[in-house]
Order: C-alpha cells, then structure tokens, then sequence
C-alpha cells in the first residue's frame, strides 16, 4: 500500500463518529479474542433457594391437595384443592425467602396482583420477590396444623365453605380459624417460616 493511500485511509477514519470507531475497535478487540462481554437480553425471575423437602399441603378438613390444576406450568395457573395422588403437582417446598415453590412447575404460590381483596384465588408466577409470594406460618395446633397468611394481604389461604369437591379453588380470607384455613404437611415438615 502506498504513503498516500495510507494517509488518505487515516484521514477517512479521523472523520467517521467517535461511536462507530468505538464500534469498529470493539468488533476488532472481538474478534481477535481479546473482548468478551455477556448482555443479559431479558429479565431473569428470581431463583428461589429450597430449604425444605418437597411435601404434601393437606387441608385439615378434606385432607385434599393443594395443587396447580392440571399440570400447568404458566404463570397464573390456578391453585385448587384435589384428592393428593403424590404428583408433584402437588407437592410444595419452602425456600429461604419464605415462599411456597411448586415442585412441577418450579414457580411460586402467590396472590395475583398483589390483591388484598377477600376470595381472590390463589395462582403460580414466576418467583419474583413480590410480597404477594412471601408467606407465613402460624401453628394452630399441637399435631401441626398451621395457618398459611400471606404477607401482602394478611390474609390467610382459605377452603371456601368447607367444599369437598375435587377442583375447589383455593382462595384468600379473613382468619377465622376455621379447620378451612388449616394446612398439614405430608410428610410433616418441622418449625415453621415466617
């Protein structure tokens, strides 16, 4: 290459944008292996830590299941009480952050929209945090019946009217401590969350 074509290549090069010669040295340090660089292209939801056994969530009257129906595994699955089968739609571990994760779908119960309304029911979403994921525990008897109330509502998941029927929708209610708002784990699981 000739003296001038050189200078004429220089001079060309000094008149581009400052952007697309910081684009051109970033594409050149690339690929002669000296850059790496990793961009996140989306949100990653939260990643729980389970510090508990998967277990079975047993309400105290029917000693039904509380499941995401149907094997889903989208956000805003319902969750619903069924007669327990042992499928791990049905089964339920708690993480270090106070959250129930369903062992199926790896996501979290929660109260849709952060609602604080009574008989809302309860769905799966993607771990995120929210306080509408966050739960507690409070032992309501001796042989470990407990209440499960949720931290952005305060209120508690609730049987409605006691139904038996396969498919109820579980919902939030004001504590009454009725056996309808009472939960067993199974196996059982010790100390509480909260």
């Amino acid at each position: 290459m000739t003296v001038l074509r050189t200078a004429q290549l220089r001079t060309a090069q000094l008149r581009t944008s400052p952007l697309r010669r910081l684009g051109a040295a970033t594409a050149a340090l690339a690929a002669a292996g000296v850059l790496t660089a990793t961009v996140p292209t989306t949100a990653q939801a939260s990643v729980p830590v389970v510090v508990t056994s998967p277990t079975e969530v047993r309400n105290a009257i029917t000693n039904k299941c509380l499941e995401v129906a149907d094997w889903r595994t989208d956000d805003g699955a319902p969750v619903r009480q069924w007669t327990c089968t042992g499928g791990d739609n049905q089964k339920w571990a708690w993480t270090d952050a106070n959250q129930l994760v369903n062992v199926h779908s790896g996501k979290c119960l929660e109260i849709p929209g952060f609602s604080t309304a009574w008989g809302v029911q309860a769905d799966q979403w993607d771990c995120n945090g929210g306080l509408n994921q966050i739960w507690s525990e409070t032992v309501v008897h001796h042989s470990g019946i407990r209440s499960l109330t949720n931290r952005s509502s305060g209120l508690v998941l609730d049987l409605p009217g006691t139904n038996p029927a396969d498919g109820t929708p579980i919902i939030q209610w004001e504590r009454n401590y009725g056996f309808n708002q009472a939960w067993i784990y199974s196996p059982a699981q010790h100390g509480t969350h909260s």
